[in-house]
C-alpha cells in the first residue's frame, strides 16, 4: 500500500509556504522601491553634470515646458526643444533621460508649498497629463524675475529677463504625484521652508510615502519684487537625504 500525505500535512506545508510568501513579497516591494529610488538619483546626477556643461557653454540652462515636462509635446510648434537640448547638437550626454522610474498617478497643485500640503492628489492618466503621458522627470528652470517657459505661457513676458539661472528636477517618486510647481516658484521665499520640507521624500518616512525625489542647480537670489524665485523649494532640496 502506497503512503500518502494526509490532509493536516499537507495544510501545514500550505501554511509555511503562505508565511514564507507574506515575509518575501513585502521584502521584495521594498528592495524594488529603493532600487527606483537609486536609479531616480543616478539619472539626475547625470542630468546635473550635462546642464552645468550646457550652462558654460550657454551662458543660461535651457527654459522649461510650460506643463513642466522634459521634452517637448507633440503638440508644440515645429522644433520646440526643453532637455533635448542636452543631447543635440551637441551632446553633453547621449540622450535626455526624461522617464521616471516611478509611473506618475496623481497631480498636486497649489499657489504655494503652504497650499500642497493641504491638496488633495488629482488622479492623471495619459492622453489626460501631459506628465503622465510622458511618464517624464518634471524640469523647471527659471531666473530672479520669471519663469519663462517653452512655448510662452501666460506668465511668460518678453519685458522681464527670459534666460533661466536655475533649475529643479524631480521624480514622482514612490508615492507616484508629482507637483504643478509655477505658483510655488513664484510665491514662496525662505520663510516658507518649513512647507516646502513636506515636499521632500525621506525614506525615513517610510519607503513608500509622501514626496518627490529632487535635484537643483543653478543659482538666484531671493527674487525681483513679488517673484521669489522658489528660494523656499531650492533651501528645501538641499537638506535631501
Amino acid at each position: 500500500m502506497k503512503k500518502a500525505f494526509t490532509l493536516i500535512e499537507l495544510l501545514i506545508v500550505v501554511a509555511i509556504i503562505a508565511i514564507l510568501a507574506a515575509i518575501a513579497v513585502p521584502n521584495f516591494i521594498e528592495a524594488q522601491t529603493r532600487s527606483k529610488v537609486s536609479r531616480a538619483k543616478a539619472d539626475m546626477r547625470s542630468v546635473s553634470t550635462a546642464l552645468e556643461s550646457y550652462m558654460v557653454d550657454n551662458n543660461a540652462y535651457p527654459n522649461c515646458h510650460r506643463y513642466g515636462i522634459a521634452l517637448a509635446d507633440v503638440s508644440d510648434p515645429a522644433g520646440t526643444r526643453i532637455l533635448e537640448r542636452i543631447s543635440t547638437p551637441v551632446a553633453y550626454m547621449s540622450s535626455a533621460l526624461t522617464k521616471d522610474p516611478f509611473k506618475i498617478s496623481f497631480r498636486l497643485s497649489a499657489a504655494t508649498a503652504q497650499g500642497m500640503r493641504t491638496a488633495s492628489p488629482l488622479a492623471v492618466s495619459p492622453g489626460t497629463d501631459s506628465a503622465a503621458t510622458y511618464n517624464c522627470y518634471i524640469y523647471q528652470s527659471f531666473n530672479d524675475f520669471q519663469r519663462y517657459t517653452i512655448p510662452p505661457d501666460g506668465f511668460s513676458l518678453n519685458t522681464l529677463p527670459m534666460a533661466s539661472k536655475a533649475w529643479i528636477f524631480h521624480s514622482c517618486g514612490p508615492y507616484s504625484t508629482y507637483y504643478n510647481l509655477g505658483g510655488v516658484l513664484s510665491s514662496d521665499g525662505p520663510d516658507q521652508l518649513m512647507y516646502a520640507l513636506d515636499m521632500i521624500y525621506d525614506p525615513t518616512n517610510g519607503t513608500v510615502s509622501r514626496g518627490s525625489i529632487w535635484r537643483n542647480g543653478g543659482a538666484t537670489s531671493s527674487g525681483s519684487g513679488s517673484y521669489k524665485a522658489g528660494s523656499a523649494l531650492m533651501a528645501a532640496i538641499r537638506t535631501q537625504r
